[in-house]
């Protein structure tokens, strides 16, 4: 099969991020099943997002700097053969949850268990190591919230390292802003993301061009966005533990970073990292699931 012959359909998502079928169904098949008690309140679990936005910036950081932070994890960075690690940086504005509404920000890096041959230097290498690299997966490293709730339930339950931010995200004049301080006041990351209008057909072509059209047709087939996360070892768990999330969204774009955008990283664990944005994906409407946490064995 060449370009020519995939339907329009099915380029307008990028591969790993899955046509959509309606998020009713996602919910079906990973429904509510339980509740956990957290601070002497009953919630349910897993965790579900049944609207909003989610902003992912995709990029790359210092290696040694990964590799800093991810080997007291026991783990080891994946990295670009242009000696970058590949990094993310979350933005997300969840307007109904079963927690209540919530913004989040988080910052992720990705690892391996044990080193692997480095990926392609490429804006959208993030893409590849989320459809054709199944050793790679994505440590939820840093993770703030707006709410105390959200906060607990993500420690105590999905034993992530999480903590609170008095939050602002704001959209409007074409673009969403966002500002996340620490409970001191300090700066953790700001910035302003332009919101695309429309999806730029030149774009997916780099993508199809990088990834292939076979990766490019079995990511369309799929009927949901499938991101394993791998948690920090901390108070709550001692050992790395891994949860499936599955995603759905109305309406997804996905651009390179570019001038008109802005991100700041004041965080003094993150800052060092030097991360270097290459894209901007937006998920709106989104509908999300991140399932309890497992034994992680590689």
């Amino acid at each position: 099969m060449s370009l020519g012959d995939l339907p329009r359909s099915q380029l307008q998502f990028p591969p790993g991020l899955a046509s959509m079928q309606g998020k009713h169904s996602l919910f079906e098949h990973y429904p509510i099943d339980g509740q956990v008690v957290v601070a002497g309140e009953a919630l349910t679990t897993p965790y579900h997002i049944y609207d909003g936005t989610m902003c992912l910036i995709g990029g790359t950081v210092l290696a040694d700097a990964a590799l800093d932070l991810l080997s007291r994890e026991g783990l080891t960075p994946v990295l670009d053969d242009g000696g970058r690690a590949l990094a993310a940086v979350w933005v997300c504005d969840f307007t109904e949850a079963n927690l209540g509404p919530h913004h989040e920000l988080q910052i992720s890096l990705f690892a391996a268990s044990r080193p692997i041959r480095p990926l392609k230097a490429h804006p959208f290498a993030i893409l590849r190591a989320f459809t054709t690299v199944p050793e790679a997966r994505m440590v939820c490293h840093g993770l703030w919230n707006s709410t105390e709730r959200v906060v607990r339930y993500n420690s105590e339950h999905l034993c992530l390292n999480a903590a609170f931010s008095a939050s602002e995200v704001r959209r409007g004049d074409g673009q969403m802003a966002f500002h996340f301080p620490d409970t001191a006041g300090n700066l953790i990351a700001e910035g302003t993301i332009r919101i695309a209008r429309g999806q730029s057909m030149s774009v997916i072509w780099q993508v199809v061009r990088h990834l292939g059209i076979g990766t490019m047709i079995r990511s369309a087939r799929s009927p949901y966005i499938h991101i394993p996360v791998v948690n920090t070892r901390g108070a709550f768990s001692k050992k790395n533990l891994i949860s499936d999330t599955y995603s759905q969204g109305e309406k997804q774009l996905i651009r390179r970073f570019d001038s008109r955008d802005r991100l700041i990283i004041g965080h003094p664990v993150y800052a060092p990292l030097d991360f270097k944005p290459d894209f901007v994906q937006q998920i709106d409407g989104v509908g999300f699931v991140y399932l309890r946490p497992q034994p992680w064995s590689d």
